[in-house]
């Protein structure tokens, strides 16, 4: 029982990795890969109804599916570059009367790309956030700060200011209380006849 579960996995996944292969190109997602298939059964349909007698007729649909730009994948580029070889060697049109197959630019993420790009995305969040956490920090930082010279400048009771104010005080009260001790001992020598001979 193991072993036919594990072969009927073993398909499918043959099944998926070969619905990213057409005609002998692997294609990076699923949707390319469909595009690639409606072009070629397009193409095979064009190859039964082409008369290859009327050389004008074949000229004027390459001209068609060059202008309109009708293929989009490989597949539909492999056949207009053989249609073109085929139209210039065995036809032998002048390859001037040709006009180039235009090739689009890449639409999809390849899935590296994708990988990569998920990747990106993750780093750039998590850097993100820690922008967030340090601003945060910054701020109430800053907050601090200026909550602090806030109350400095508003309350004269805080810090060494206060403390100086007091200590001058202190000695401005000493001064006093020492002249008045010497203007008393003074009036008592006075009182008492004790004169000093300075």
């Amino acid at each position: 029982m193991d072993e036919v579960t594990m072969t009927q996995t073993e398909e499918k996944d043959e099944k998926q990795e070969n619905m990213m292969i057409v005609g002998g190109f692997q294609f990076e997602n699923r949707r390319d890969a469909q595009t690639a298939l409606r072009e070629q059964k397009n193409i095979e349909l064009l190859k039964s109804k082409i008369d290859f007698n009327q050389t004008q007729d074949m000229i004027s649909l390459y001209q068609r599916l060059v202008e309109k730009k009708v293929f989009k994948t490989p597949i539909g580029y492999q056949f207009l570059g053989e249609f073109r070889d085929y139209l210039a060697e065995e036809q032998h049109v002048d390859t001037q009367n040709l006009p180039y197959i235009y090739v689009e630019p890449g639409k999809g993420m390849s899935r590296t790309q994708q990988e990569q790009m998920e990747f990106l995305q993750s780093e750039n969040r998590t850097l993100e956030a820690g922008r967030k956490k340090h601003l945060i920090t910054i701020g109430v930082l800053i907050f601090m700060i200026v909550a602090m010279f806030i109350i400095t400048i508003l309350n004269p009771n805080v810090g060494y200011i206060n403390t100086e104010n007091k200590i001058l005080n202190r000695y401005a009260g000493w001064e006093e209380e020492l002249k008045e001790r010497e203007a008393n001992i003074r009036q008592r020598e006075e009182e008492l006849g004790i004169t000093n001979n300075e």
